[in-house]
């Protein structure tokens, strides 16, 4: 039997006969469990947990990556290094666990470096992220892989529970779309297979060696404190969005976002940095902290000895983990003070300096993020549209930190004539959000009187048009 479905398509309506699916009735080839189920406007046939897909699913897996480079183009161009785009568009049907472009950046450097160099080990990095068939995630278990590896399932009982997440070996699965040739899963950490045997990184010694971002987090511990208003001092881990926090002597800013927030989560790429005070801080090396001359570097190049803003004298510093917790609040000043009298930035380092250098001109780190930030700032801060942020599987602000942290990471890893004219073009646009900021709405005073001065001189020029 064949029916027109709602939109238009046909679908057919079977019932088997003989061997084990004697009596069973299919749509599409897909088992109907429960039949004739009365509701107030209509009756529903429950299936199986798997869709009936009409034909307008149309597009193949690389046509959905490619679609959003700014997510999968690190993706797309290593599958196409190994020669696996041709599959990955004609093959059918294929599940991909596509890593995301953070998933990559998220990789230490010597194991990127050594996918890119080793075919071998790249092609099966990859396809151990395929499975060579529609995988609807219908239950949990055990699925194996094209490259003949295994990957778990779980949370598929749970599917109600918010706090219980759909995962693939432990990682968030955070968005799944139905492609023309399979199904594609949104994760953002790559699955490495277990029998695949990573070189050990070169030794080296020095700042630049064990500095870089890949598999570095970029925030405070989750017990670093700061001066909530009217509440005093307040363990990164309590503060919520819209808390007032001190960024300078007596001043506060409320906290209009989190570029990172996970609370259970770890890390070994933090510095301790004690003072002479007899403070402490527990600071990502790529954290910006402002020194005496009002300068912003990175904590993991401070050294004893050094002088920090506030008259801060740095006694010692040593490589430290820590397991509770990684916070990154943002000010609209971006910057906050945090135990008792060390200031912070809001934003890192991606360079291994203080500062960006385009075309001879140095930029600050600092002027650079803070630029960069407007949009969220003026959606989350001004306009007031976040107090119910959302984070990813890593702790990272969803939209408003894991993409412009992929891009911006990208953007670094151009050579230096691409990354001079990307800069370039980016400097020219945050010179005009630090020109919109400050006259329409750190100080719409300012733009007020520009806007009447403004036309009051069109209206001069008009008339002695006139004249």
């Amino acid at each position: 039997l064949e029916v027109e479905a709602f939109g238009g398509a046909t679908i057919t309506v079977e019932k088997k006969d003989g061997g084990i699916q004697d009596g069973l009735v299919f749509v599409d080839e897909v088992q109907v469990t429960a039949a004739d189920i009365e509701a107030s406007n209509g009756i529903i046939h429950s299936i199986s947990a798997r869709p009936i897909l009409p034909d307008c699913v149309t597009g193949s897996i690389v046509t959905e990556l490619t679609s959003a480079p700014l997510s999968f183009q690190v993706l797309v161009d290593l599958a196409s290094k190994a020669g696996l785009v041709d599959t990955l568009s004609n093959g059918s049907p294929l599940t991909l666990f596509a890593p995301n472009n953070l998933a990559f950046a998220k990789l230490d450097k010597h194991v990127l470096d050594f996918l890119n160099d080793d075919m071998d080990a790249l092609v099966k990095v990859l396809t151990y992220h395929v499975v060579p068939t529609n995988l609807y995630l219908e239950e949990d278990g055990v699925v194996t892989t094209v490259e003949s590896g295994e990957l778990t399932i779980t949370g598929t009982t749970a599917a109600d529970d918010d706090d219980v997440d759909l995962e693939v070996n432990g990682i968030r699965i955070y968005e799944t779309n139905l492609v023309g040739n399979g199904v594609v899963h949104r994760i953002s950490t790559v699955l490495i297979p277990p029998d695949l045997v990573i070189p050990e990184p070169e030794p080296c010694s020095g700042f630049g060696c064990d500095f870089g971002f890949g598999g570095g987090f970029v925030c405070f511990s989750g017990s670093t404190t700061v001066d909530v208003q009217n509440k005093g001092q307040t363990k990164m881990s309590e503060l919520q969005i819209g808390d007032n926090i001190a960024v300078d002597g007596q001043t506060y800013e409320p906290i209009y976002s989190f570029g990172h927030r996970a609370p259970s989560a770890k890390s070994d790429n933090f510095v301790e940095i004690k003072t002479t005070a007899g403070n402490n801080v527990q600071v990502s090396k790529e954290h910006l902290l402002f020194v005496e001359d009002g300068k912003t570097v990175a904590a993991g190049s401070i050294q004893k000895g050094d002088r920090l803003a506030n008259d801060v004298i740095v006694q010692s510093v040593k490589s430290v983990s820590i397991n509770d917790g990684l916070y990154a609040p943002f000010t609209p000043s971006g910057k906050y003070v945090v135990n008792g009298d060390i200031l912070a930035s809001s934003f890192i380092s991606f360079d291994n300096d203080s500062q960006v250098n385009v075309g001879g001109i140095n930029f600050s780190n600092q002027w650079m993020s803070h630029s960069f930030e407007f949009p969220h700032r003026v959606v989350c801060h001004y306009l007031g549209q976040c107090k119910n942020e959302r984070y990813d599987a890593d702790g990272l602000s969803e939209g408003w930190g894991n993409y412009p942290l992929a891009f911006i990471t990208q953007v670094f890893g151009l050579g230096t004539v691409a990354k001079t004219l990307v800069f370039s073009t980016m400097i020219v646009v945050f010179a005009a959000f630090n020109i919109i900021e400050t006259t329409f709405f750190a100080y719409p005073v300012v733009g007020f009187v520009a806007a009447i001065m403004a036309m009051a001189m069109m209206k001069k020029n008009k008339n002695k048009n006139i004249l």
